[in-house]
């Protein structure tokens, strides 16, 4: 469970890049390396002209760009192309466009480190540090495939998991994005994964010019089987109550042996409640957060998007959630 350095910038000479040299473009960088490669078109001083082509026609970007060697030439009567394998980073491409890219030596890009703790399923645990970059479109695709390869490359690919996923995404001068899932079934991994690609999503399309992740840390614990229950009846034990007293919803959960428990959920009703009908629901989180104002909610502060974000109802507990219906 041992985790690779991420080499720092590399300096470079008049040797570096030189027109013809093979040159990086990379997404990942650390323990996962997700890479483009390309031929260098110009060396102007600092600047760097390569590919002839666009790369993912971003425009503006901010990825590292490397020094690469090529692995292997493979022939093909239709189209040959060259593997590649990133070296050193020595500068960051800015300009991707649809005659080429454009890249300056000695400048770095803005990264988000990700660490990532996972206890798997054979009591082995794995510490992935890696690097992903910085951009609206790229970032929560990078984190999806990342965090699904890491689950998919320790446990089995097909069957029923439970994944329990706790983290943060951390944001400079602001409260942390708080992670709390827990997964179940075949499309455990993929949902896992999800479950910090849309957060992340989230907070970059935002539009706050003050939003900046300075880092993600994540720890996953990982089973064999799945573990899931289904509500199937739900009772309250007193049909009229007095504001300010209580009455107790009985939940009744079948769980996937068969077996049904009764989880006892005490409700106070508010001193303030005026006489007339209250609707009780009870609902997962999925459900719950549904009928939520929040679904509704336009923040209008990056804080507030936050606290938004950290009070999203969890979709492995029941809630007990009471209305009252005015004219």
């Amino acid at each position: 469970g041992g985790a690779a350095s991420i080499t720092p910038m590399a300096k470079f000479d008049e040797n570096t890049l030189r027109g013809g040299a093979s040159v990086s473009m990379q997404l990942a960088r650390g323990d996962y390396s997700l890479a483009a490669a390309g031929t260098v078109t110009l060396r102007d001083g600092e600047k760097i002209y390569a590919f002839g082509h666009p790369f993912l026609n971003l425009g503006s970007s901010d990825l590292p760009m490397s020094e690469s060697h090529v692995v292997v030439v493979v022939p093909n009567l239709n189209n040959s192309f060259k593997l590649s394998v990133p070296d050193a980073m020595v500068g960051t491409m800015t300009q991707d466009r649809s005659t080429g890219v454009f890249g300056k030596l000695g400048q770095a890009p803005k990264m988000i480190p990700v660490k990532l703790n996972l206890q798997t399923s054979r009591g082995q645990s794995e510490t992935l540090n890696f690097e992903v970059v910085k951009d609206d479109f790229l970032t929560p695709l990078l984190l999806n495939i990342t965090i699904y390869n890491t689950l998919i490359a320790n446990e089995r690919g097909i069957g029923d998991a439970t994944i329990e996923l706790k983290g943060e995404i951390k944001l400079k001068n602001n409260e942390s994005v708080k992670i709390e899932r827990r997964l179940t079934g075949a499309q455990a991994a993929l949902l896992s994964a999800g479950s910090v690609a849309v957060p992340a999503n989230a907070l970059l399309r935002s539009r706050f010019s003050e939003m900046e992740i300075s880092e993600i840390n994540l720890n996953m614990t990982s089973n064999d089987g799945s573990k899931t229950a289904t509500l199937e009846r739900a009772a309250i034990d007193k049909s009229e109550v007095r504001p300010g007293e209580q009455f107790e919803v009985q939940a009744f959960v079948r769980a996937d042996s068969g077996r049904i428990f009764v989880q006892k959920i005490p409700v106070k009703i508010p001193a303030d409640t005026p006489a007339g009908t209250l609707l009780v629901n009870v609902a997962d989180g999925n459900m719950a957060q549904q009928v939520s104002a929040a679904q509704q909610f336009t923040p209008k502060t990056l804080g507030e998007l936050v606290k938004t974000m950290n009070s999203i109802k969890k979709d492995d507990r029941l809630y007990v959630q009471l209305y009252r219906v005015t004219n």
